[in-house]
């Protein structure tokens, strides 16, 4: 009888920490940053410049569905570039705020904007035909 367990949803999270299996050691980041909407909920943070923000106030702001909003910040927390507080109060009131890590990985968005800046990815043709008349 076999050891082996069933993946979950949860052993499949993407692990900043751990490289991705093909060997890349930066394939877990890029895979989960990859996600639709990641960029932009990561982006919303790294704009604040350190300030807390509330569920609605990024709902609102990002146009994003409760659900989606709340899978993505998720991913951020486990991968610890968020950190989640939530208070007792009525209503309830949670805030997010970006971690050191996040503000690191600012700064490593900053250098590829500056490097998009300057140089495009333009579509070449893959295969040329030579000696053909």
């Amino acid at each position: 009888m076999s050891s082996a367990r069933k993946p979950t949803a949860k052993s499949e999270a993407h692990s900043l920490g751990q490289p991705d299996p093909a060997g890349c050691p930066v394939g877990s980041l890029f895979s989960m940053l990859g996600q639709p909407h990641m960029l932009s909920v990561l982006h919303a943070f790294l704009n604040e410049q350190g300030r807390p923000i509330r569920f609605g106030e990024l709902q609102r702001e990002l146009d994003l569905s409760p659900r989606t909003l709340s899978n993505r910040l998720k991913a951020l927390v486990e991968a610890g570039l968020l950190v989640r507080r939530r208070y007792s109060e009525i209503p309830p009131r949670v805030e997010y705020e970006a971690t050191q890590k996040a503000r690191e990985l600012g700064q490593l968005f900053r250098e590829m904007e500056a490097w998009a800046s300057h140089n495009t990815l333009t579509v070449v043709s893959s295969v040329s035909v030579v000696g053909r008349a």
